[in-house]
């Protein structure tokens, strides 16, 4: 008479098994989630610099053009010279209105571009310098403050 042998079938996976497939996916999320939060966030870096440069470049070409630094920052995107906010700049350098040529700057909606830190066109200018910089009080991820960017 011959044996018969019957083996149990193995249905499921064991605890230990679900336990090293946890410890796999949380190794692996401890790697991924700060690349990918990090990219966002470099996006966000990109923008600013971006908008800070189209910025910079509306206001060297103000100044460039009337000898004296925009007296307020919108003055960069004004439709002509009688739409300028002042006749002087920060420095008392008197603003030709005559010799306006611009604007300067022309994004799609009409306004300064928008801080992406802060999500308004919050910008700190100094119209004695022609500077401008980031108003958001956050440090980048090099460390920096972006208001001093």
């Amino acid at each position: 008479m011959a044996t018969q042998v019957w083996t149990r079938r193995r249905q499921g996976f064991t605890l230990i098994e679900m336990l090293i497939v946890i410890v796999v996916i949380a190794i692996l999320a401890t790697l991924v989630i700060p690349r990918l939060l990090g990219a966002a966030r470099r996006a966000k870096e990109a923008q600013l610099r971006g908008n800070l440069k189209q910025i910079r470049d509306g206001i060297e070409r103000f100044e460039a053009n009337m000898a004296a630094w925009p007296p307020a920052l919108t003055d960069i995107m004004a439709p002509n010279g009688s739409a300028i906010s002042a006749d002087f700049d920060g420095n008392g350098g008197s603003v030709d209105r005559s010799a306006y040529d611009g604007p300067y700057l022309v994004t799609g909606d009409g306004n300064l571009p928008p801080d992406p830190f802060t999500g308004a066109a919050d910008w700190v200018y100094d119209n004695t310098t022609g500077a401008v910089h980031s108003a958001s009080t956050l440090t980048a991820l090099d460390g920096t403050n972006y208001s001093n960017w």
